[in-house]
């Protein structure tokens, strides 16, 4: 607003000359205590006001968040549906790092597998239902998760309990638990075995199983126990009647540089197989799954090679060819993606390298 001043507004009378610069600025004046609160004050007030709002809703969040301790005492007791939602919330609560601690808890299996285990005992006689057996499936889960020897047994006898079409959820359940459990020990420094004495042969025995479902589980379990006679099992497993059974075989045998496996390796990477509707007239998940036999296929395929490099796998190396050469409509047509023809051209020039 000083800029359009004249030089007759400095003083009538005045000499005639433009205002000098200094004369252009407003005078210097003392900064009012209203002007301080406006610039410092309140921006202050504003950043502790975001500051309280965030340490509120941190400390709102970590009040309602629910611990382990507390997760497992309201699996203990309360209504069935809260009972088993505590369950599947502490068998996820596991996953997370900030409860590495609590996998090595000794205490906390064993209180676990006591609640399991009265939970098995009081499923007897058709005393049963969908959510007990939800319960009971959510238990082998979160037992699953822990480091400790404590509750293997309890999941070997969920395993093996069969009383009523309930408890096969379990069972899948416990010897999912039981395989996780298995690799989980394998991973620590120094790597450890599942203690249980009654481990290996109750895998075995399951893994003969009248329902396909359970011996292909059992036959999983047995290939991340690893054991002599889990492994010995396996190479007669490689040649069940189910699928599913013995692609699980033939993998936990390649990872270990077995060649027993080479001949369901090729099998799995056979398109025309995989493409024939019966295959997984009954499976939900049949555009995923043909997916995942020839990308599992192919992971086997690579560490056989690299677990026994002097083995003869001409037929291994012969379906892989075959499979690199696939019509890109018969890959479709199984609901194959064709970036796996890539990985197979990529470990063709291995195999034939050998």
């Amino acid at each position: 607003m000083n800029e359009t001043r004249t030089f007759r507004e400095e003083g009538l009378g005045g000499p005639s000359r433009p205002p000098l610069g200094e004369e252009l600025l407003p005078p210097v004046e003392q900064p009012s205590a209203r002007f301080i609160v406006q610039l410092f004050v309140v921006p202050a007030l504003i950043v502790m006001a975001i500051v309280g709002v965030w340490v509120s809703l941190s400390w709102l969040v970590r009040s309602t968040t629910i611990g382990p301790e507390k997760l497992i005492e309201g699996v203990e007791s309360g209504p069935s549906v809260a009972r088993w939602q505590r369950a599947s919330e502490l068998a996820d609560m596991l996953h997370n790092k900030r409860y590495a601690d609590l996998k090595r808890d000794h205490a906390a299996a064993s209180h676990l597998a006591r609640v399991l285990d009265r939970e098995i005992d009081d499923s007897k006689d058709g005393n049963d239902g969908q959510e007990a057996a939800t319960l009971r499936y959510f238990l082998t889960r979160a037992l699953g998760e822990f480091e400790v020897p404590e509750g293997t047994d309890t999941l070997l006898r969920a395993a093996e309990t069969k009383r009523s079409p309930n408890d096969e959820l379990v069972r899948h359940g416990a010897i999912e638990a039981l395989a996780t459990r298995a690799y989980d020990l394998q991973q620590l420094d120094p790597p450890e075995q599942l203690a249980s004495s009654e481990a290996e042969a109750t895998l075995i025995r399951l893994s003969g199983d009248t329902d396909s479902t359970i011996r292909s589980s059992a036959t999983y379990a047995l290939g991340q126990l690893g054991t002599p006679e889990a492994i010995k099992r396996l190479e007669t497993l490689v040649n069940d009647p189910d699928a599913d059974t013995r692609y699980n075989a033939a993998i936990a045998l390649a990872h270990r540089g077995n060649t027993k496996s080479a001949e369901t390796l090729a099998e799995m990477l056979d398109v025309t197989e995989l493409s024939k509707p019966e295959r997984n007239s009954d499976d939900n998940n049949a555009n995923l799954k043909s997916a995942v036999i020839v990308a599992s296929a192919l992971d086997a395929s690579h560490a056989l090679a690299r677990q026994n490099p002097d083995a003869d796998l001409s037929v291994v190396t012969k379906a892989v060819e075959q499979f690199s050469k696939t019509d890109p409509h018969q890959l479709e047509a199984a609901n194959i993606p064709s970036r796996l023809v890539s990985d197979a051209d990529h470990l063709l020039h291995l195999l034939q390298a050998k």
